[in-house]
């Protein structure tokens, strides 16, 4: 993942699609724009909250957006559907699967917990007028403490 301390959340997430460009299949073209704006958001969440794009990663990145951030738990299954995200899953191994669950399954209470320790929710789509602004600074805002 991309050392983010003097980077803005804009940077990070060039950065983001440049380290992952092999494995971001939204970011092919003919995806409808809805399906686009949600990865867009999705894709920001995993910059800021410090998630790579392992299962532990995705997982994390999960944890955060429903407690962390104004999309909320059901509007988050709703929107994981439509952008058919599930399909994603289909990239792990076995072994991969098998270094990861126990990680993000040990993690899960830590990340509840720095998540409603934010001072506010991240805005889901609203992130434009933080695009320029660092993510350290970002992080101090909402209080994120990401997981290392």
């Amino acid at each position: 993942m991309i050392e983010e301390i003097n980077i803005t959340l804009r940077q990070g997430l060039e950065g983001f699609y440049e380290e992952y460009k092999s494995h971001l299949s939204h970011k092919k073209e003919g995806i409808p724009k809805e399906v686009k704006s949600f990865f867009r958001s999705h894709d920001i969440a995993h910059v800021l909250f410090g998630c790579d794009i392992s299962l532990y990663g995705e997982g994390s990145v999960k944890i955060w957006t429903i407690f962390g951030t104004t999309l909320g738990f059901w509007k988050h299954i709703s929107a994981y559907k439509k952008a058919n995200a599930y399909e994603l899953s289909r990239n792990f191994s076995l072994s991969h699967v098998v270094n990861n669950i126990f990680k993000f399954l040990i993690s899960i209470p830590v990340l509840i917990v720095r998540s409603k320790k934010m001072n506010k929710p991240w805005p889901w789509t609203n992130y434009e007028p933080y695009l320029d602004t660092s993510i350290s600074e970002i992080r101090k805002e909402f209080n994120i403490k990401v997981l290392r």
